[in-house]
């Protein structure tokens, strides 16, 4: 079974700082692991900042491509401890027990940055946990995400339970990648490849075991955070992030509305009144773009203001100075100086 594109809740942008986190220690540029998803690094820094499901997986390709790797995901998932996940994570440090950890697990599996549908189930002394309905992706970025997530899943049930989680058994959907071995070093249990479904089992003996970090309390307010914020989510929609990476995807080139109207299908009015309902118009998304563009020229390159004028499609450098000044209350010149001191 699969699920389908448009349930996925939208991923924060800053979502993927742990996955960046580990490609730069391997030796990746931040910019290159970003190539081709339309996302600035400025972007960074916003709370607010969502990407499409398309930007993710293009992310997470080039995650393939420049390691070459295609157990990458084991490592990309180490660094999601609990904390990472906002209020989902601190709801499930703050659970009574296991069970209760594993049922708000199944309850708000959506406010994860999984793709699967996550699930447990008690069997006897084994109990469960599974990541099912993939959606429907290539087959190897499906298989990058199963091995990043039942790593996440390990990292922080450990952190929840306050020791390591021992695994008695792992099933995987796909066939290894030839490496077999590295999987049954690396979660030190018995595993199984080309399984009919994605899982892990671990001694039912610890699910009632109180956890270190209980809050009855907190919990509770966690989890009425969790409802509100599925709500919300829930209405969002990727309509912006198509429209950004369409004006990002000609460097230098930043069309007109009629343009990227005529590239959606779509009549000008529609476009506007759909930026509209989310939020923006095509004025200000343009600024956003170019505002970011231009920090991340000036703070983190040494080109020359003619250049940088060009890439952000001014043919004037007053132009371009006078937008920057109304974007940031300084000029180009005197933001990249406090860059470069380290004030900012």
């Amino acid at each position: 079974m699969t699920k389908r594109l448009q349930d996925l809740l939208p991923h924060p942008f800053r979502s993927l700082l742990p996955a960046l986190g580990v490609m730069e220690a391997l030796g990746y540029d931040r910019q290159i692991c970003l190539k081709g998803t339309g996302l600035l690094l400025s972007q960074l820094d916003d709370p607010q900042a969502r990407m499409s499901l398309q930007q993710e997986l293009r992310f997470y390709r080039n995650t393939l491509e420049l390691s070459g790797d295609p157990t990458i995901g084991l490592k990309l998932g180490e660094p999601y401890v609990p904390q990472r996940y906002g209020l989902f994570g601190y709801a499930l440090l703050s659970a009574a027990t296991m069970r209760h950890s594993l049922t708000l697990a199944e309850k708000f599996g959506r406010l994860t940055l999984s793709l699967f549908t996550l699930k447990y189930a008690v069997s006897g002394r084994h109990t469960w946990f599974s990541f099912t309905d993939p959606p429907p992706i290539e087959q190897d970025l499906i298989d990058l995400y199963l091995d990043r997530d039942v790593s996440a899943a390990r990292v922080d049930f450990s952190m929840i339970l306050g020791e390591q989680l021992p695994l008695q058994e792992l099933h995987l959907h796909h066939d290894g990648h030839g490496r077999e071995q590295r999987y049954r070093d690396y979660f030190a249990c018995d595993v199984s490849f080309c399984s009919p479904c994605s899982q892990f089992s671990f001694d039912s003996a610890l699910l009632d075991q109180p956890l270190p970090q209980s809050d009855p309390e907190s919990s509770r307010h966690f989890q009425q955070q969790c409802q509100l914020l599925i709500a919300k989510l829930t209405t969002q929609g990727y309509f912006v992030d198509d429209v950004r990476m369409l004006v990002l995807s000609r460097p230098g080139f930043f069309p007109d509305i009629d343009y990227v109207a005529e590239k959606l299908c779509m009549s000008t009015r529609t476009l506007r009144r759909r930026l509209k309902e989310e939020g923006t118009s095509y004025r200000e998304l343009l600024d956003e773009i170019r505002f970011g563009l231009a920090r991340e020229y000036l703070e983190k390159t040494t080109l020359p203001m003619e250049e940088i004028c060009r890439l952000l499609g001014y043919s004037e450098a007053g132009n371009f100075s006078h937008a920057f000044r109304r974007w940031s209350g300084q000029s180009p010149r005197a933001w990249r100086q406090a860059a470069a001191e380290g004030s900012i």
